[in-house]
């Protein structure tokens, strides 16, 4: 029976089953000597996810004392002793469903590397709670730094005789034209399809200048290709029909877009100024994020009443921390720790190869006088709480800022398009839109039944949230021109219609930017993100059409905002932020089954 639950959290991830050991787990050999595996648990946990000793018992049967695990996982997510594992086990954590501080992707590498270098006989062992993006992503980070991908034919070994026998029979099978599809008009993508492996959307800025595309050379950006590729085929359970795709292995956008910045740093096509080869004294190269435009099919009048129903819920179960749900749409901003990312980089620097070499790791690097690189995450300072660190908020602040337009004539689209242009709210603006809210909360609470929305019994556990919330503390804006950014750091856009999460999305703007910039800054581009290329736009999120980001360089002596301290709010001490669970839940109204869970996932992070 736990079996038989298990495989059904598995979903559509292949799982592996030893006959000799009896034991049934989701793991899966992306090759020979990387393993990839879901969280191994204790408890009630280990019902429905891999058991701790299962696991150990496996690798040991295997691999003997040759096996050394990554953890991904925050101590406010999961956590287990390294005592579990004899001591060999390395954390990396990062918040479910997002990308991480980017020089993990090099540390996490690098040391992947380190450790298989010395003897063939030694296995990494990736997980993270599901298995799947976040070790996908670091899998697949360690696998770009090979000079060869390998391919899923070269995988045999891995496999167990039932495996070989059925990769063999699929790979005669997707030799064989299909019935289904024309060779003439290719297959539609299915909803998430990331981001290609360039840079999409950027515009001419109003100087006239082109902003320069960074694209991969053709050889580095079919590796990737290829890394991805097979670690979909490996991960994901095969189609049942040879017409029918394979889910992706890394399917969220923000991770694969990741990925592709760290196949341009292996590359040495990195943007200038990023991560220097010494921790430098002279400013960063700053950005000022202008707005973000946003455009929206227009709610139907039922999505449109459940949005406003949902919005009532959360009021109701003390989870009111945004903006009311008639229409307003906010973004928040947000980044991961000030100093955390600085420890990071610190030893980046310290562990690069001297040679030039990104994915390999200096000798005797991951000592620095007193200090390791093992300790930096040993204590739980960093991953405790709340990872990531709001620091601004966007809204509509003037009229011409809200439209709405029929597109008819737009290819796919069609019907009425509300474009909204968010721009940073000052403390005044968004002081009175908080009144405004707590107001509207209150008429919602009168309008609706609390007893048609109840679900008896219901709980609204959430583990520590990297979401924003309406009461965290943000930095004091004095006007709303535009938000300094550090261009080489990371920036989460978290997009909102009243309580109800719309998506996100993760970007670095020095990789978007047009480069080289003038002394005086000025050079402004837009990226544009379709919906598919968005973290979960799901439920009312499906109705997203498009993103626009609008940068533009500003002087290297510009103040970048800073998120308040770790104490700035209840919240931020605790983990806690927007809704989740239950009401978070409720967003799924475009498809009130398929949706659910991973709407509530995600509203947890």
């Amino acid at each position: 029976m736990t079996d038989f639950i298990r495989r059904l959290v598995s979903l559509d991830k292949a799982r592996y089953k030893d006959d000799e050991l009896d034991i049934d787990l989701d793991l899966v050999y992306i090759t020979d000597r990387i393993i990839v595996m879901g969280y191994p648990a204790s408890g009630l946990e280990a019902l429905y996810r891999n058991r701790r000793e299962d696991a150990k018992r496996f690798l040991e049967h295997r691999h003997g004392k040759n096996f050394w695990v990554f953890n991904f996982c925050p101590v406010a997510e999961n956590s287990y002793p390294d005592s579990a594992f004899d001591g060999r086990v390395s954390r990396y954590p990062f918040p479910d469903h997002h990308a991480p501080p980017l020089a993990i992707l090099a540390l996490v590498a690098r040391e992947i590397r380190a450790w298989l270098e010395p003897s063939k006989e030694r296995v990494a062992v990736l997980h993270c709670k599901a298995g799947k993006g976040r070790s996908g992503t670091m899998a697949c980070a360690y696998l770009l730094t090979s000079d060869e991908a390998p391919s899923p034919s070269t995988m045999r070994r891995s496999q167990t005789a039932e495996d070989e026998a059925k990769s063999r029979a699929q790979e005669i099978m997707d030799a064989m034209p299909s019935d289904d599809t024309s060779q003439e008009e290719p297959p539609p993508t299915e909803p998430g399809t990331p981001m290609p492996l360039y840079i999409p959307g950027t515009s001419a800025d109003a100087a006239g200048s082109e902003p320069q595309e960074h694209t991969a050379a053709p050889d580095h950006a079919e590796h990737l290709s290829r890394v991805l590729d097979l670690h979909t085929s490996k991960r994901m359970k095969r189609p049942t029909s040879p017409s029918h795709k394979s889910k992706q292995g890394v399917s969220i956008p923000s991770q694969r877009r990741w990925l592709y910045y760290w196949s341009l740093v292996l590359a040495h096509q990195a943007p200038p100024g990023l991560w220097p080869a010494q921790q430098q004294e002279v400013p960063a190269p700053k950005v000022r994020l202008a707005a973000v435009t946003l455009r929206m099919r227009a709610l139907s009048g039922v999505k449109a009443h459940l949005v406003r129903a949902a919005n009532a819920l959360l009021e109701r179960t003390s989870y009111a921390r945004a903006p009311h749900g008639d229409g307003r749409v906010w973004a928040s901003l947000a980044r991961y720790d000030d100093a955390l990312v600085d420890t990071l980089e610190h030893w980046e620097r310290r562990t690069r190869d001297q040679g030039g070499n990104m994915g390999r790791r200096r000798q005797g690097s991951e000592h620095d006088g007193e200090e390791e690189l093992q300790d930096v995450f040993k204590d739980a300072l960093w991953d405790k709480g709340k990872m990531v660190r709001p620091f601004a908020r966007l809204g509509v602040v003037r009229d011409e800022d809200y439209r709405k337009e029929d597109t008819e004539m737009e290819k796919d689209i069609g019907g009425k398009i509300v474009t909204r242009v968010l721009r940073p709210l000052t403390d005044d603006k968004w002081g009175k839109l908080r009144d405004k809210i707590r107001d509207h909360a209150e008429q919602d609470k009168q309008e609706h039944n609390e007893d048609a929305l109840r679900v008896d019994g219901a709980k609204h556990n959430q583990v520590a949230s990297e979401s924003t919330s309406i009461n965290d503390v943000t930095q004091a804006l004095t006007d709303d021109r535009g938000v300094v950014l550090d261009a080489n750091r990371e920036v989460r856009v978290k997009l909102y219609i009243g309580q109800v999460f719309l998506g996100w999305f993760w970007f670095i703007p020095t990789f978007h930017m047009p480069h080289p910039r003038t002394v005086s800054g000025g050079q402004s581009t837009t990226l544009v993100l379709t919906r598919k290329e968005l973290d979960f736009p799901i439920g009312v999120g499906a109705n997203i059409v498009d993103v626009a980001v609008t940068l533009e360089w500003v002087p290297e002596k510009a103040d970048v905002l800073d998120p308040p301290s770790r104490e700035g709010s209840l919240g931020s001490r605790q983990g806690r932020g927007e809704p989740g669970g239950l009401p978070a839940a409720l967003q799924a109204a475009g498809d009130p089954v398929a949706g659910v869970v991973d709407t509530r996932q995600a509203a947890e992070d």
